[in-house]
C-alpha cells in the first residue's frame, strides 16, 4: 500500500511538472513575439524619425 501511494505521487509530480514545463515554454514562445513585434516597431519609429528630420530640416544660406 505505500509502495503505490508513493508511486501515485511521483506520477502526479511528474505530470504537474510537465504541465509546469509547457507554460514556460509557451510564455517563452510569447516573449519571443513580443520582442519581434516590439523590435518591428521600433524600426517604424526609426523610419519615422528619419522621414521627419529629412522633412523638418532647414535648408542652408548659400555665402552670397
Amino acid at each position: 500500500m505505500k509502495q503505490s501511494l508513493i508511486t501515485v505521487h511521483a506520477v502526479v509530480l511528474g505530470l504537474v511538472a510537465g504541465l509546469i514545463n509547457k507554460r514556460i515554454e509557451d510564455t517563452n514562445k510569447r516573449i519571443d513575439d513580443l520582442n519581434r513585434r516590439l523590435d518591428r516597431i521600433e524600426d517604424g519609429i526609426r523610419e519615422i524619425r528619419q522621414l521627419l528630420y529629412k522633412f523638418l530640416e532647414v535648408p542652408q544660406r548659400s555665402g552670397n
